[in-house]
């Protein structure tokens, strides 16, 4: 996933954390040298690992337990009542689950938006977990429907955040960085974005937040701001380099400009918007803009699964149905726009996830020089054949599947290898997520979801 675009066959050398040589150079970097560890990648795909950018750890613990609902409703009925009952134990419980899962299935890197409480606690299991994350406190000083336990003052809210980066932001080498998380512009006053805006700049923190992510949310901001949520951000010096909004699905050309201009960043999370019914985001828009973007899953509440393959190839027939189905429609436009390569889908997952994060010197690709965050995909099934690299970006969107990762790297750490975590315990980490979850809604207020 390099600039390139190179695919080859040949071996991959890892020292001190690093990716040393790639290819048919190894041998001579080796210089008849024997490494200390070798893995026989035969018949797979090694790739970059898969950069989430747009997840929600403490959500885990929820999945299977807000269904059939629209992004508002979910969210006052069930999602911020079940935080509000989160405890330290059951927060750590979550963020443990969602990590097996996703170092499973090759994730190296995730953008976590963490709740209002313990989110202190996310950032110690991601210490322990060996992943590469960017990890905050959610932000919230107002809004229908949220809990008291979810409200701070504004000058609280950002104490608390600016104490989880002077304990997290770069530590374990450099591994996890913190960002400023406020939730989104219903959950946040004036004042708040304010504080995010001066401290983001002054500290050089990202900002993760929600933007125009469904109709509703839309016309709810619309109607308490008197704007759209990318002309309030622009308005309010929110936008910048260090932003990064997750959904964007509700943008106009005229947002995109403004994101383009202030070299925000966007991330993709097709299966999440899918189930809320929030609507196609146009990706080949944000991408011709020349907005930096990425792809996630959102959480395990509104999308059942974090999986990056399943999140690339929803990402491929959206694009598809987006860009060549609106013409062909009666009245559409004047001829099929072009949807995302498989090509572009792989680097939305990876080089392009890793710039839209800022960390595009550092991860995303294979190169000598890059951290040595690395996935290998074994791609021998029946349902790769019959010739899976003929077209590698196609086998891994549309046939390649989590149980095909073989290996996850980050930093030259093994975290799992044919089925074995290393860092983390799969089994002791459903067995307590099922008493954290327990406990979680006998504490629990729930309204009912239809």
């Amino acid at each position: 996933m390099d600039a390139g675009g190179t695919v080859m066959r040949g071996d991959l050398l890892v020292r001190d954390g690093v990716i040393a040589a790639v290819g048919t150079s190894v041998p001579r970097v080796l210089a008849g040298a024997t490494p200390d560890t070798e893995f026989d990648a035969s018949g797979a795909l090694v790739i970059p690992g898969f950069v989430h950018g747009h997840l929600h750890l403490c959500q885990t613990l929820f999945r299977g337990l807000a269904e059939q609902s629209d992004l508002l409703r979910w969210l006052r009925d069930r999602i911020w009542p079940l935080e509000a009952a989160h405890s330290a134990s059951s927060v750590a419980a979550s963020a443990r689950l969602g990590l097996a899962e996703l170092v499973a299935g090759g994730v190296t890197c995730i953008n976590d938006m963490g709740t209002v409480r313990h989110t202190e606690v996310i950032g110690a299991v991601l210490e322990a977990s060996g992943i590469r994350a960017v990890f905050g406190k959610a932000l919230m000083d107002q809004g229908e429907g949220v809990p008291g336990a979810l409200l701070d003052s504004p000058r609280a809210a950002i104490d608390e955040a600016l104490a989880l980066a002077k304990r997290f932001h770069g530590a374990a080498a450099g591994r996890l960085s913190v960002s400023l998380a406020p939730r989104f512009i219903l959950s946040c006053s004036d004042g708040l974005w304010r504080e995010v805006s001066a401290e983001a700049a002054s500290r050089g923190l990202l900002i993760h937040t929600h933007i125009a992510e469904s109709p509703g949310e839309s016309h709810e901001v619309r109607a308490a701001v008197a704007t759209t949520a990318a002309r309030y951000f622009a308005a309010r010096g929110v936008l910048g380099r260090g932003f990064v909004g997750a959904h964007g699905v509700w943008l106009d050309p005229h947002e995109l400009g403004l994101m383009k201009d202030a070299d925000a960043a966007l991330v993709h999370c097709p299966g999440s918007n899918l189930k809320l019914g929030s609507g196609l985001a146009h990706v080949h828009a944000w991408r011709k803009a020349g907005i930096r973007c990425g792809i996630g899953s959102d959480g395990a509440a509104c999308n059942n699964r974090l999986d990056s393959f399943h999140e690339m190839s929803l990402a491929a027939l959206v694009s598809r149905a987006r860009c060549v189905g609106s013409a062909a429609a009666p009245g559409g436009e004047n001829g099929p726009e072009a949807p995302l390569s498989t090509r572009e889908v792989v680097a939305l997952a990876t080089c392009d996830g890793a710039r839209a994060l800022g960390m595009g010197d550092v991860t995303g690709s294979l190169e000598a020089g890059k951290q040595a965050d690395i996935a290998v995909v074994d791609a021998t099934g029946p349902h790769h054949a019959p010739d899976p690299v003929r077209d590698p970006y196609a086998t891994l969107v549309h046939a390649a599947r989590t149980s095909d990762v073989r290996l996850t790297m980050v930093a030259g750490r093994v975290l799992y290898r044919e089925g074995a975590w290393t860092t983390l315990d799969p089994r002791a980490s459903q067995a307590d997520g099922r008493a954290e979850l327990a406990g979680l809604l006998r504490r629990a207020t729930l309204v009912e979801v239809a």
